[in-house]
């Protein structure tokens, strides 16, 4: 018994128990799962060794079509979950790599920089030591002129 089934359904109470493989669906795309429904329904996990049961109790008045219907949602919020897992355990070195660049560049140039060393600088880059050098600061077409009157002005 591989593929979720239904444990129980009842309207009445809105409640819903779906029961999946532990072996094929990890913990955490259930979690992650399951995190997506709670603004429909609470949701609650248990485990009985082979399985997951999930509980659900729609916050809403439900009829079984409804409950139907979010059994349905759920086991296709678990494959993509389960993709997005896999995606992510395949990509995990490249993932940290790009953050590990994203998170220096913030920090700005190091003292190990060959830049900040003194060596020969690329013409397009801003060089810190020389004022003059600012091209931000030139402001030939006023462009950074204030529209609003100052205080000096007034």
């Amino acid at each position: 018994m591989t593929a979720p089934q239904i444990e129980t359904l009842t309207p009445e109470t809105a409640t819903l128990s779906l029961s999946l493989d532990m072996d094929l669906y990890p913990r955490d795309v259930l979690y992650a799962a399951a995190y997506v429904f709670i603004d429909r329904a609470y949701v609650l996990l248990d485990q009985i060794v082979p399985r997951f049961i999930v509980h659900f109790r729609g916050k809403d008045t439900l009829n079984e079509a409804a409950l139907r219907a979010l059994a349905g949602e759920f086991e296709n919020e678990l494959l993509a979950q389960a993709l997005r897992h896999r995606v992510v355990n395949a990509n995990q070195r490249i993932i940290e790599a790009i953050t590990s660049l994203a998170i220096a560049g913030a920090a700005g140039p190091s003292e190990l920089d060959p830049i900040s060393e003194g060596a020969e600088r690329d013409s397009a880059l801003i060089d810190m030591r020389d004022p003059g050098d600012d091209g931000f600061l030139n402001d030939p077409l006023g462009v950074a002129v204030p529209w609003e009157p100052t205080k000096k002005e007034t």
